[in-house]
């Protein structure tokens, strides 16, 4: 599928998460997340398939034939049950479906009996060592972390249950990661997709990497060229479709801004919301060129 004629939706279905990454922007100060009540959940999900999928401003602008729902977090499967109602719900309303999750409540019994339900399946992985993941947030309260092993059996086992999904990482280079090689576990694990993105100094306490750090990391990587995806600052800026786990439009601000939020769809227009943070459109698909 062209993705450029695909528009994406990152539906942040929860803030709750079981690591605690330095950097994490997804916070809403505990709102009333929409999962918890059935109906406000299928509520919100129509909503948005009846906007989407009939003519508006963005599909004139984008001429997209497909809207893929990505679910994201907070962890998504923290969620379990509630998590697999929405997706076949949106998969019931015609939306595409993927997650971006760290990987670490994947079992392989959900690998059998959901993969194939993802058009793709998104893990974030910030440093192949341990030690560094910790250092970085990305452990659970326990200490524990997704090992490079565990990374390389997931892809494995989709491959294997769900040939048709495609397999992305997010690394987010910030200023503990930035002399990390993956060089070794791309070449192992071989995603469709490597997506590196420039830490977002969305508050004040996330500290921003200059230019010149961020570009060598970049450059350490030319051999996976043919699969890294790389995202500045300035190109997350409004190139995004995102919802709050209480079903509003939000936007990342710059240098300790904090985001910008609508209100929530289940009492306002989607046209309304979308005008209340913004969206553009044309950032949004050089993202995809």
């Amino acid at each position: 599928m062209n993705k450029a004629n695909q528009l994406v939706i990152n539906y942040h279905i929860t803030e709750k998460c079981n690591y605690d990454c330095h950097y994490c922007y997804a916070k809403w100060a505990k709102p009333n997340e929409i999962h918890r009540n059935i109906d406000d959940m299928r509520s919100l999900l129509f909503k948005l398939a009846q906007y989407f999928f009939s003519p508006n401003p963005i599909k004139k602008e984008l001429k997209y034939q497909r809207v893929r729902l990505n679910f994201a977090g907070g962890e998504p499967l923290l969620l379990k049950q509630r998590f697999i109602d929405a997706l076949d719900y949106a998969i019931e309303l015609g939306f595409d479906t993927s997650i971006i999750t760290n990987g670490h409540l994947i079992t392989d019994q959900f690998i059998e009996a959901h993969s194939h339900k993802l058009q793709l399946l998104g893990i974030s992985y910030d440093a192949c060592d341990l030690e560094r993941q910790q250092i970085i947030g990305r452990k659970t309260a326990a200490g524990h972390a997704l090992s490079f092993h565990r990374l390389e059996s997931i892809f494995t086992q989709v491959k294997h249950y769900s040939p048709h999904t495609e397999l992305k990482v997010n690394t987010v280079v910030n200023t503990f990661n930035i002399e990390e090689d993956f060089t070794t576990l791309m070449a192992r694990i071989q995603p469709h997709k490597w997506k590196v993105l420039r830490v977002l100094p969305v508050f004040d306490s996330v500290q921003a990497i200059t230019d010149q750090q961020f570009q060598a990391f970049v450059d350490r990587h030319r051999s996976m060229s043919h699969c890294m995806s790389v995202e500045d600052n300035d190109s997350m800026t409004n190139s995004y479709l995102m919802l709050s786990p209480d079903g509003a439009f939000f936007q990342n601000g710059n240098d300790g801004q904090g985001y910008f939020k609508s209100r929530s769809l289940l009492t306002t227009p989607v046209d309304v919301a979308l005008a209340e943070t913004g969206f553009d459109a044309e950032k949004f698909s050089q993202r995809y060129q």
